[in-house]
Parts: C-alpha cells; sequence; structure tokens
C-alpha cells in the first residue's frame, strides 16, 4: 500500500520487475478510489528510511475498501510484472498488458491479456501449446466460474492486525466482466 520509488529522482511507479533475476515488486497504493483524495489515509507523514530487512512501515497500514477495479488494475500490474520476469520487454504495437503506462487512465485502458506478438514471445519463453493454455487450461475456466458465482460464496476474513470480528466481504467482479467476455469467446472458438 506504499508507493515505490525505484531511485529518488523518478516520481512513482505501480510495479517493477527484473527481466533477468526473476523478482518483481508492485503496490496497490495507487489503485484505491480515495488515493487521490485530499483525505486519504495511506500517505505517510514523514519519509522513513529503512533497511531493506525491517518491514515495519507495514505494521498497521491503511487498506483501502477492495474493489472490482483495484483488483482489476492489481492484476493487471501484477501480470505486466510477471511478463517482465519472464523476458517480456513493453510492449509498443498493439493493445496488450505488456504496454508501460506513465498513469492510471494509460494503467486502465490496457487489456488484462497479451496481444499475439508478446504471446507467441511468451510461448517461446515459457514452451506451452498455445491452444492447450486456452483449451485445457483450468485457470481461465476457474477465473470465468468466479466471476460467475454467487457474491454469498465469499469467505469470511478476519483484518490483518485486528481483534475485530471476520468480514463478510461482497465478492468485487464487476470490472472484470469485459475480460470475462472476451475469455469466453476465445474458449468457445476453440471447442470448435
Amino acid at each position: 500500500m506504499i508507493d515505490l520509488y525505484p531511485r529518488d529522482s523518478w516520481n512513482f511507479v505501480f510495479g517493477q520487475a527484473s527481466l533477468t533475476d526473476g523478482v518483481g515488486i508492485f503496490s496497490f497504493a495507487r489503485y484505491g478510489s480515495d488515493f487521490y483524495s485530499s483525505h486519504y489515509e495511506g500517505k505517510l507523514k514523514k519519509l522513513q528510511k529503512k533497511s531493506s530487512s525491517d518491514y515495519s512501515v507495514f505494521d498497521n497500514y491503511y487498506v483501502p475498501e477492495v474493489t472490482s477495479v483495484l483488483l482489476l488494475r492489481s492484476c493487471k500490474t501484477l501480470t505486466h510484472e510477471i511478463g517482465h520476469i519472464f523476458g517480456l520487454r513493453h510492449c509498443q504495437w498493439l493493445a496488450c498488458l505488456m504496454q508501460g503506462s506513465n498513469h492510471l487512465e494509460e494503467a486502465d485502458q490496457r487489456p488484462l491479456d497479451l496481444c499475439p506478438i508478446c504471446l507467441r514471445k511468451l510461448q517461446s519463453a515459457v514452451g506451452f501449446h498455445l491452444k492447450d493454455r486456452y483449451k485445457v487450461n483450468l485457470f481461465f475456466k476457474a477465473l470465468v466460474r468466479w466471476v460467475d458465482a454467487e457474491s454469498t460464496d465469499t469467505p469470511t476474513v478476519t483484518p490483518k492486525h485486528s481483534r475485530e470480528d471476520p468480514l463478510s466481504l461482497p465478492k468485487p467482479v464487476e470490472a472484470f466482466k469485459e475480460w470475462k467476455e472476451w475469455i469466453t469467446k476465445c474458449l468457445a472458438v476453440l471447442q470448435k
């Protein structure tokens, strides 16, 4: 939930990953609906220089409302950074998950999927059968079922650092509807 600044001279990054070291990071900070408001509760009071092994800055840290938009933005950034870990660079050609973004509107315009060029690059890097990726991939089918399932199936959670009773959260899936339609069409074409 804290902004990421790879260098003091940089503005911020949504996430960053290494093309060679197999590591990446991303922040939820700018994805909450209240981040850009003047009363955002997650801002640090002052810059805290900590050692790389000191995670105390996260203790009792502000957690925004979990919405479908926050989840969709996070999924896009997380999978974008994983793409970098697999060796993919930013895409400059088509609407693609691997497009770079310098602000939230640009990030929101990215699709949740790879363009055909980057999908082929990933296929070359990882080695999978493209048709099987969609047809047999239980992950896509499970995500479609998750989007379709009723909110009542949502598990209860207890907020970290809290003595409160468990919360029953509504399942935030509204922002995933467009992606679900796309994947459903892909799966239908492959069933033929």
